[in-house]
């Protein structure tokens, strides 16, 4: 299942791919995954540094050459790339509530998920949009 970022007002973009080897998983889940995924990308500079002082071709260095468009954009974890270990917890929570919250909406090919419990069919769903919806300024 492909993952997908949606910023109202902004174009879709994948993301990567649900974790494989499951034939179901629960949106809350989906959700974990996700953050995790932009958790691995925004922690993988401070890992390539401390491996012996050289960053990969992944590294946080050469994603800020190349912009946004090579990386995960940071839609759940924030703006830094030195993100405390114990922050994924809470990072995962955020999503949750966010999504109880009504701030992101997550859409299995053309139906919404109604809540963090539902359980989805990985194979029988192509994609999933993770759409965050931003308030209006001066509203």
């Amino acid at each position: 299942m492909l993952l997908i970022d949606e910023i109202a007002g902004q174009d879709a973009r994948p993301v990567g791919h649900a974790p494989a080897g499951k034939l179901t998983m629960t949106v809350r889940e989906l959700l974990h995954a996700r953050v995790a995924l932009e958790w691995n990308d925004r922690t993988q500079p401070a890992e390539d540094l401390r491996a012996g002082g050289h960053t990969s071709a992944d590294s946080h260095e050469a994603r800020l050459n190349r912009g946004t468009e090579g990386g995960v954009r940071g839609f759940f974890v924030g703006g830094g790339c030195a993100v405390p270990e114990n922050r994924l917890e809470r990072m995962c929570a955020a999503a949750e509530q966010a999504f109880l919250d009504q701030h992101i909406f997550v859409l299995l090919d053309d139906r919404q998920a109604e809540s963090l419990n539902q359980v989805i069919e990985v194979e029988r769903t192509g994609a999933a949009t993770f759409l965050l919806l931003t308030p209006l300024q001066g509203g």
